[in-house]
């Protein structure tokens, strides 16, 4: 990893934990490979996470989401696997009256209904910073800062 790449990946880390979460959650979506004609790509799939994500906005933080422009924080992160399966790793913050069984209801359900959702979930609670090294990796990614879907992304508490 050269130099400037190793910096820009320790400036995210920094800013990932500086936010403040209240009941972050682990998360990794799959995707499928393709739908009907359809592949998957980078702008696809970034299109359906935010499908997905104004589901779930809409679902745990009600009329707020959409009157008051309400989000969840998050960071979301798209990675190719070894078999070319697009897949997201996240942090996504939990509302403080949301249950965490409800939580993986809702994430499970909402990620189903979009166009590429694919059963392939993953969602643990309250993650170490060791998730955030995860998140980074080289691995998987073209390039560090191109995978980070910042599109998607909220990073800061409302």
């Amino acid at each position: 990893m050269e130099r400037s790449e190793r910096a820009c990946r320790a400036e995210i880390a920094c800013l990932i934990s500086s936010m403040t979460f209240q009941a972050p959650a682990a998360v990794t979506l799959t995707m499928k490979k393709r739908r009907g004609g359809q592949v998957v790509d980078d702008i696809v799939a970034s299109e359906n996470f935010k499908h997905f994500r104004n589901r779930l906005e809409h679902l745990l933080l009600g009329s707020a989401a959409k009157r008051y422009g309400k989000r969840l924080l998050m960071v979301v992160v798209l990675e190719t696997s070894a078999d070319d399966r697009l897949h997201y790793h996240c942090i996504i913050d939990r509302p403080y009256h949301c249950t965490l069984a409800r939580f993986e209801a809702v994430l499970r359900e909402q990620w189903m209904k979009t166009d590429f959702g694919y059963r392939q979930i993953d969602i643990q609670d309250q993650p170490d910073e060791g998730w955030t090294d995860y998140l980074l990796k080289r691995r998987q990614k073209r390039s560090l800062f191109d995978s980070i879907d910042w599109a998607n992304c909220h990073l800061i508490a409302e």
